[in-house]
């Protein structure tokens, strides 16, 4: 990259920095004219050229960057020591022009008017709320656990397979607007090997804006998850947002299979935080589930362990600065807030 041109993408920094700053402080403004108006045309661009093909685009990306940075890397290490400056300039310019892309692509969406402010609920809850939920939740997962398993001790076994996943997840919008189904096209990731590594379900890209699933999952985990890719499809980037979504596509939905698999799913999250306030009640509340159901969730549990590994924590710290830097001030922490929404919806339509 010439100095020349290198130095204007260092200046539009400046812009950039400015328009983030004017999105944090404008939410309104974001939802309206850019996640309500401008960031759906991006999508329908995206989806226009790579709906249809059946692998994951952007994981190639990646694999083409990775592979670019690295011969670059090796090219320049004899000018390390003659132009280093020039070398870390460019380095910044390609960050910059890779910020401007995630940021107009789909990063603005960080910035939009809260879920909970456009459906007019708060997020605030009490223990006995709390308890009140997981108590109707659990119901309900037994619920579907009967319907689905021979016994109350034998585990839900899907009759389908991950790649059938697309054909029964139906996008429930949270404002009652029509489904994105038709045009959403979850992808398994050709790095469901170091995403499980990783510690990752999956992931949209914000580049593609193609939405991947870590294959290697369980099914009962590949449903929601493809949910909550798909949510953050729809323009929900933030994640407690996005799980909410998933949950509430899941007990909306006319399969009793991906019931099964939202309301197990939000158990999960609400016996979390209760665990967290109250262990003993937690425990007590646990007995209630069937036990068939405790081997579905023990299947996921037991496959992430295998998984486990030193650098784990490494790529938790990441993504938890890197959710900080956009916004979210709870970092990993903002999937479990997702508790709110859950119990306030309920206490609304209810």
């Amino acid at each position: 990259m010439k100095i020349q041109s290198t130095t204007v993408v260092w200046f539009s920094a400046i812009p950039l920095w400015l328009l983030i700053d004017f999105a944090q402080k404008n939410p309104k403004i974001v939802e309206e004219y850019y996640s309500g108006l401008l960031y759906p045309i991006f999508f329908d661009l995206h989806q226009t050229f790579l709906q249809w093909i059946p692998f994951s685009i952007g994981d190639l990306l990646y694999l083409a960057l990775a592979l670019f940075f690295f011969l670059k890397a090796i090219k320049k290490i004899p000018y390390w020591r003659v132009k280093p400056i020039q070398i870390i300039r460019d380095f910044g310019a390609l960050m910059i022009l890779l910020l401007w892309l995630f940021h107009l692509s789909w990063g603005f969406n960080y910035h939009r008017l809260p879920l909970n402010e456009q459906l007019k609920t708060s997020i605030k809850y009490s223990e006995q709320d709390l308890e009140y939920r997981l108590d109707q939740i659990i119901e309900k997962s037994n619920h579907w656990h009967q319907q689905l398993a021979p016994a109350d001790s034998q585990a839900v076994t899907f009759p389908f397979s991950s790649k059938q996943i697309n054909d029964i997840v139906v996008l429930h919008h949270p404002l009652g607007q029509e489904s994105i189904t038709p045009f959403s096209n979850v992808k398994k990731s050709i790095w469901s090997l170091p995403l499980s590594y990783m510690g990752y379900a999956g992931y949209l890209n914000p580049f593609t804006l193609e939405s991947q699933v870590n294959a290697k999952m369980p099914v009962l985990s590949l449903i929601t998850t493809s949910l909550h890719e798909m949510a953050h499809q729809l323009g929900y980037a933030s994640e407690k947002e996005a799980n909410f979504i998933a949950y509430l596509s899941a007990i909306h939905s006319d399969n009793p299979y991906v019931q099964f698999a939202g309301n197990t799913f939000a158990f999960r999250y609400l016996f979390s935080e209760l665990y967290r306030l109250d262990a003993d009640k937690a425990n007590e509340k646990l007995k209630k589930l069937r036990p068939g159901i405790l081997k579905n969730l023990r299947e996921i549990n037991n496959f992430w362990k295998q998984y486990d590994n030193p650098f784990e924590v490494v790529f938790d710290k990441t993504y938890d600065r890197y959710l900080k830097a956009n916004g979210q001030k709870s970092g990993l922490e903002s999937y479990n807030e997702m508790v709110g929404l859950v119990i306030n919806h309920h206490k609304k339509h209810h």
